[in-house]
C-alpha cells in the first residue's frame, strides 16, 4: 500500500525509522500502527490508477492521483521521440551485421572465395530493417528475426 508523507508523492516502502511528534522514534516498520503512522505525518493512499501513459500524464496532486491528457503537441513530440529511438535500434543492427557485407563485397573484387553463403539473407534482413519505418505504430514495432538466431521481437 503507498504512504503519503506530509502530502509528497507516495512511496511503496514506509522507511526503517519515523519520528513521531513527541520527539520519540520508531524503527521497526512492520510494528507501525496506523496512529503513529498518521502521527509522524504518513497517510495511506490509494493506489495509483492505471493510464495510458502515450496520451495521458500521472500526477500527485497532495491528496489524490490525477491523469492529466497531454496535448496534441506533448503527443506528436512523444511519438517523433520514440520513432527516433526506433531508427537508432535500427542503425545498431544494420551496423551491427554491416562488416559482414563489406567482407563479402571485398572478396568478390578480390576474386577469393567468400567466407559467408548467406549474403542474401543479410540482404533482406537488412531491407527487411529499412523498412521498419513503413509500420504505422512506433511503440510496437514487429522486428526482423537477428540472423543470429535470436527470436524476433516487439518493442512495446
Amino acid at each position: 500500500m503507498p504512504y503519503s508523507y506530509k502530502n509528497q508523492y507516495p512511496i511503496n516502502i514506509l522507511p526503517n525509522r519515523i519520528r513521531l511528534s513527541n520527539g520519540s522514534t520508531r524503527t521497526d516498520s512492520s510494528t507501525f500502527t496506523t496512529d503513529e503512522l498518521t502521527d509522524a505525518g504518513y497517510v495511506a493512499v490509494s493506489t495509483a490508477p492505471t493510464y495510458n501513459s502515450l496520451t495521458h500524464n500521472l500526477t500527485w496532486d497532495g491528496t489524490d492521483w490525477e491523469t492529466v491528457g497531454l496535448t496534441t503537441t506533448e503527443i506528436t513530440h512523444n511519438t517523433l521521440a520514440q520513432w527516433e529511438e526506433v531508427r537508432n535500434k535500427r542503425k545498431k543492427r544494420i551496423d551491427d551485421i554491416e562488416w559482414q557485407i563489406m567482407r563479402y563485397q571485398s572478396e568478390v573484387r578480390l576474386g577469393v572465395t567468400t567466407t559467408t553463403d548467406t549474403i542474401a539473407d543479410l540482404d533482406t534482413y537488412v531491407q527487411t530493417l529499412r523498412d521498419i519505418t513503413k509500420q504505422s505504430d512506433p511503440y510496437n514495432i514487429t522486428w526482423p528475426e537477428e540472423l543470429n538466431g535470436e527470436d524476433s521481437e516487439t518493442n512495446n
